[in-house]
């Protein structure tokens, strides 16, 4: 039987157990191939519109590690289609959320995330992610690449982590249609 290939528009448009399917069956995404680009994110969920159902995650290197951040979008309400019109401050973007990529078996081991140990991680807890940043501190995203090989296209799971033992399911959100960044965050540079 031929694998599927999956589109941004395909996993937006099916069900949360095929979702979850995808994340069982898949592989991680190589990391190093991130670097140096931003991608259209879209939050699969209902709740994913508390924060914003669209949004950009860029990836960057920083001390020989792979790390990224989210720029707030304009939200058009054409789910995930339209654009990503980026919101700006100054004629910057609004830029926030900075999380460290890795691998889940180089994580702590955790019995939520034991069903993805081949994936990828996204740990938003880290030190800088102060003032505003501080509620993103809990944010953990499991990150698989739906198309083996191609790190073009990534399916993630958000958790949020409020204790070690306690990580409650907030919602699977897509990264596609990536771009090279223009404007890294100032913390990169």
């Amino acid at each position: 039987m031929e694998k599927k290939v999956w589109t941004y528009d395909t996993l937006a448009q099916t069900d949360r157990a095929t979702l979850e399917n995808v994340l069982l069956t898949g592989k991680a995404p190589d990391l190093e191939q991130l670097n140096g680009y931003i991608y259209c994110g879209w939050n699969h969920e209902w709740i994913g519109k508390l924060s914003g159902e669209k949004f950009k995650k860029g990836f960057l290197k920083k001390d020989g590690k792979v790390f990224g951040y989210n720029e707030m979008c304009k939200q058009d309400g054409n789910k995930y289609k339209g654009d990503w019109v980026v919101r700006t401050t100054e004629g910057k973007p609004i830029q926030l959320a900075f999380f460290r990529t890795s691998y889940m078996k180089d994580e702590p081991p955790l019995k939520v995330y034991e069903p993805y140990q081949r994936l990828a991680h996204f740990n938003y807890d880290l030190p800088f992610n102060t003032w505003y940043n501080i509620p993103f501190r809990v944010i953990r995203d499991v990150v698989v690449a739906p198309n083996e090989g191609d790190s073009t296209l990534l399916l993630c799971k958000a958790y949020l982590q409020v204790f070690p033992w306690l990580n409650i399911l907030y919602c699977y959100f897509l990264l596609g249609m990536r771009e090279k960044i223009t404007y890294p965050p100032p913390q990169y540079i």
